[in-house]
């Protein structure tokens, strides 16, 4: 049996094939490009998308001899694709981290009680969402507007390619667009009726794990795939990432160490919807498993801080070595650093969201090696994880464990500086396609091989170890408290720096 998980990013696709056992049988990667016509702008091409999607189902197929049993869908969230009443893209995507709609942060300031919307949406109120991106479209480009069928986004345009079904948009995908009622999981009247919008305009809604439909005849042919394969809803990324890991309890968390950090919690059967939460960033969103609600704690630039570091300060070691990472961790200092870098290279994420926010590296001797300063770098990037899952803690929100996927779970020293720390287990889950693991699992769930999530989770998710705190996790405790000071000893000269950076932006135009 194959189980296909198709996983849409911002840059790439890629499906991944697992036994229902959850070993991996084929995987396929396309990439993609941005395009970036204007300062701020970020689009995709919705085309080169489901190209991607196609030529990575054709490998895979090819891999694993045509036999696909189900597939399901998941994507980042955020980008909007309006789609023409023929199921076509209207225009290129507007992507998630595209700045151009962020001035509608405004026109939901002027209409609604900050708390209110949050307790809606379980959203904090940000420009990114996908409902900011419509109004743009509308006030903008307004003959592309009216031409609109739907109001699509990653997912469902591409379940809508892959079926010739009407677009479906599951739970935790929905959540990101800031138009959804994370309690009564529908379109939320009160903010539609704000915006102007016609719920017929956005797709259908249905649980993670549902029926959509099944593969066209035409494309399972060219594709050289046989039988009926249905085709399910998957779900938001971060939210496929944690079931593809095993998390099935309140305060189990995945930990992504990619280029960006992100901790995502299970925080039970209900949304924790409090002030503290909107005012420090948290989201509530529905988890893609059963009963259950996520907050995500995330750090903007996170491993993009550390290629950074290879490409500016260790060229010569990127150059030479056949793993630059792996020879830059075997240079560590064995022990703390006095070094402390404030990791706000792209701006703060969460508990801040301070765009106004610059990285900064402190602490510097004549004496400090360059690998100092990396140890700084990964040593602060943890610490900075720590600040918001004791803010979390604090508001009834323990993390109990970590299980950690990504390009950093590679490395075991990281990952050791991060148990200690944060001071709790990290679980090393076998495959590190956990987010393609988390789909399929859910494509399962669709085809009725498995009868909920938990039991994908019991058939398909393994670990290949443990990294526990070490004794040096009690020296780190007096670090940690330096750190905590280091945003805001700095906030007055990030503010004071990034006026001066939009001054040099006027004058090169």
């Amino acid at each position: 049996m194959a189980l296909l998980g198709i996983d849409v990013g911002t840059g790439g696709c890629k499906v991944v094939a697992f036994r229902e056992d959850g070993k991996v049988l084929a995987s396929s990667f396309r990439e993609y490009p941005f395009v970036t016509p204007r300062p701020g702008w970020l689009e995709i091409d919705p085309g080169r998308i489901l190209h991607a999607v196609r030529e990575a189902l054709r490998e895979v197929a090819a891999k694993v001899g045509a036999s696909v049993d189900a597939l399901a869908v998941t994507s980042h969230g955020e980008t909007l694709v309006p789609l023409g009443h023929d199921g076509s893209p209207l225009t290129l995507a507007i992507a998630n981290f595209d700045t151009r709609a962020n001035t509608y942060t405004t026109f939901f300031q002027e209409h609604f009680d900050l708390f209110t919307l949050f307790t809606i949406t379980g959203m904090p109120l940000h420009g990114m969402y996908t409902v900011n991106k419509i109004l743009w479209l509308r006030d903008n480009e307004p003959r592309i507007f009216e031409k609109v069928w739907k109001f699509s986004c990653v997912a469902d345009c591409v379940t809508l390619y892959l079926t010739g079904e009407e677009p479906v948009m599951d739970y935790s995908l929905a959540s990101r667009t800031m138009m959804f009622d994370v309690r009564k999981k529908t379109w939320s009247k009160e903010v539609l009726e704000v915006a102007n919008l016609d719920e017929a305009r956005l797709p259908k809604l249905l649980p993670a794990g549902s029926l959509v439909g099944y593969l066209r005849k035409d494309l399972a042919w060219d594709l050289g795939i046989k039988g009926k394969v249905p085709v399910a809803t998957g779900g938001h990324d971060q939210p496929c990432g944690v079931l593809g890991c095993g998390v099935q309890r309140p305060g189990e968390a995945m930990y992504g160490i990619g280029t960006s950090e992100c901790v995502a919690l299970n925080i039970g059967p209900e949304p924790l919807l409090s002030r503290d939460m909107m005012e420090h960033g948290f989201c509530a969103s529905p988890h893609v498993g059963e009963n259950a609600y996520l907050t995500l704690a995330y750090i903007a630039s996170g491993g993009s801080i550390v290629r950074w570091f290879r490409d500016a300060l260790a060229p010569d070691i990127k150059e030479k070595a056949q793993d630059p990472y792996r020879a830059l961790f075997s240079c560590l200092p064995k022990h703390p650093v006095s070094i402390f870098v404030l990791p706000h290279f792209a701006g703060s994420g969460t508990p801040y969201l301070d765009e106004h926010s610059r990285g900064a590296i402190v602490g510097l001797t004549l004496a400090a090696s360059r690998f100092d300063i990396l140890r700084g770098i990964l040593e602060s990037l943890t610490y900075e994880m720590r600040l918001n899952l004791d803010l979390l803690a604090s508001f009834g929100l323990p993390v109990l464990d970590l299980r950690a996927i990504g390009g950093g779970a590679r490395s075991l020293e990281w990952l050791q500086i991060k148990a200690d720390i944060l001071g709790k287990p990290l679980l090393l889950p076998e495959t590190e396609e956990a987010v393609a693991l988390g789909t399929a699992i859910l494509a399962g769930k669709a085809k009725g091989v498995f009868a909920n999530t938990q039991e994908g989770i019991e058939a398909m998710v393994r670990f290949r170890g443990e990294i526990r705190p070490s004794p040096q996790s009690a020296v780190y405790e007096e670090y940690y408290k330096v750190y905590q000071k280091l945003y805001n000893g700095l906030r007055e000269i990030n503010v004071l720096i990034s006026a001066l950076e939009r001054k040099e932006e006027r004058y090169e135009e």
